[in-house]
């Protein structure tokens, strides 16, 4: 018998097929990193533009967090049943109308079902793209390829505050509309580029026993890689196919068709996914929420922004070159420094205030990103393909619905003291350390999937 991990070190290897995929599912991460933070700018502008209080910003901010909510629970289990292909396919086709809808909005009701229809389709889209990646690449490159995911996501940020400096005035006035409507140009693309370019992953065709689908692909991807010589030959084909079938037969044994994610095999690392996502999103979303009052609070400009983020993206490559490296990274080791690195800033932020305010916040950006990035690793590599996107998508929902009360908390500890969410946040960053030390498998450099004899 031979995996289809051994197929894809020794004959499919990593080439043209892979940086192609990884383009185009990065041009939806690229779109993330943006529309975060345009949605945090929005909040601002109008709150100002249309006379917004304090609870209807909170309202619009959480309406599109509970639209992502859904969609990550759309993706968990449609992306399983119809495939990886054609969920982001219909979705990313979706995302352009919706972008290109909103830049037309005039009223706040119709805002508030416009942002919560694209929390929809975009949380359906997030996950995908390290479900995708995950399933392509080889071992001793697959975490790279994921965290090329998280320098897309920053460049995403760059890109929209280089549009601010032609769009917008400050952080509450300028043509928020001709901004939107440039966001949509990258997910455009993606769109577009898909029909043509993107395939069904090979792991979710042996899953579902459709194997000569899965050897045609195996063969296609050998040879836009440059590998001609290294097609498959009648031994190998049979040899994945009894891989394939034993592997089936043991994952009926984990009842994983009834029981899913909290099946006994899995049901202790979900949960200790699920505890971090909260976590993290709880940083994240302070961040995502108070940045733009923070700053122009310190009559910042557009600049300190972008200086920020360029940073953030030269010091996220850092994590890019460790993240696959067994001795001082791999997944458990980051998600510790990330930890160590968020008690550390979010320390200074409620001791020191705007003394350090680039400083902390940078430090918090990198280590937020850091978390999220080894963390949508982890939760790939901890499921059978057949329950990746499962796992993916419902660890990710849980981390947002746990948040979801988090406008209404964070912006009232705001107007008491500007600082004091950080306080709560110093806390949490110490519950992420300890939950990181109840980890036990990491699979850097390990093949993505095996059999229990191996």
């Amino acid at each position: 018998m031979i995996s289809f991990d051994e197929i894809l070190e020794k004959n499919i290897k990593t080439g043209w097929y892979q940086a192609r995929t990884l383009s185009i599912i990065g041009l939806q991460e690229f779109c993330a990193g943006l529309e975060y933070l345009f949605m945090s700018i929005l909040m601002t502008i109008l709150k100002e533009e249309w006379n917004l209080s304090q609870n209807q910003v909170a309202l619009l901010s959480s309406i599109f967090l509970f639209g992502i909510v859904l969609g990550n629970f759309l993706c968990a289990f449609l992306a399983d049943i119809i495939g990886r292909q054609i969920t982001f396919i219909i979705f990313s086709g979706l995302s352009v109308i919706l972008i290109f809808y909103t830049s037309f909005c005039d009223t706040y009701k119709e805002m508030l079902i416009l942002r919560f229809l694209y929390g929809l389709t975009f949380g359906t889209l997030n996950p995908l793209g390290y479900v995708y990646v995950t399933e392509i690449t080889e071992a001793k490159y697959r975490g790279r390829f994921s965290y090329a995911l998280t320098l897309i996501y920053i460049l995403g940020k760059i890109y929209f505050v280089s549009l601010c400096f032609i769009f917008l005035d400050d952080y509450t006035s300028g043509n928020w509309r001709g901004l939107i409507r440039f966001n949509g140009i990258p997910i455009s693309i993606a769109f577009i580029l898909s029909i043509f370019y993107l395939t069904e992953t090979i792991r979710s065709h042996l899953s579902k026993g459709e194997y000569e689908i899965a050897i045609k692909l195996i063969d296609q991807q050998i040879t836009i890689n440059g590998n001609i010589d290294l097609l498959l030959c009648d031994s190998e084909k049979n040899g994945l196919i009894s891989w394939s079938k034993q592997q089936k037969v043991e994952l009926l044994q984990q009842e994983i068709n009834l029981y899913g994610i909290l099946s006994q095999e899995y049901r202790k690392v979900t949960i200790l996914l699920w505890i971090l996502y909260i976590l993290t999103n709880f940083q994240e979303m302070t961040i995502f929420l108070l940045l733009p009052f923070l700053l122009q609070n310190s009559n910042s400009g557009f600049l300190p922004m972008f200086a920020l983020y360029i940073i953030e993206f030269i010091f996220a490559s850092i994590l890019y070159n460790i993240i696959d490296d067994t001795k001082y990274g791999g997944r458990i080791k980051i998600i510790a420094y990330s930890a160590i690195t968020l008690i550390f800033s979010n320390a200074i932020l409620f001791l020191f205030r705007d003394t350090f305010l680039y400083l902390a916040l940078f430090l918090t950006k990198i280590a937020t990103r850091g978390l999220f990035a080894t963390i949508c690793i982890i939760c790939c590599e901890s499921y059978p393909v057949k329950i990746r996107s499962q796992g993916q998508g419902i660890a990710q929902a849980i981390g947002k619905i746990g948040v979801l009360p988090s406008p209404y908390l964070l912006i009232p500890l705001y107007f008491i003291d500007p600082y004091l969410p950080f306080a709560v946040l110093f806390t949490l960053a110490i519950v992420i350390l300890i939950v990181d030390c109840f980890f036990k498998q990491d699979k850097t450099q390990k093949h993505l999937e095996i059999l229990k004899n191996e």
